[in-house]
């Protein structure tokens, strides 16, 4: 859901990766992984 607003709200892939490791706690590696996993079904 993190990753869906985000892209809803015109942010980029590094502020949606920094999100995901400041909010979540993921190392930049697992950001990456969901990112890209789940960036794609949304977008």
């Amino acid at each position: 859901m993190l990753i869906e607003i985000s892209l809803e709200e015109g942010l980029d892939n590094t502020a949606i990766l920094k999100k995901l490791q400041d909010k979540i706690g993921l190392s930049s590696e697992q950001a990456g992984i969901y990112l890209t996993q789940y960036g794609r079904q949304i977008a």
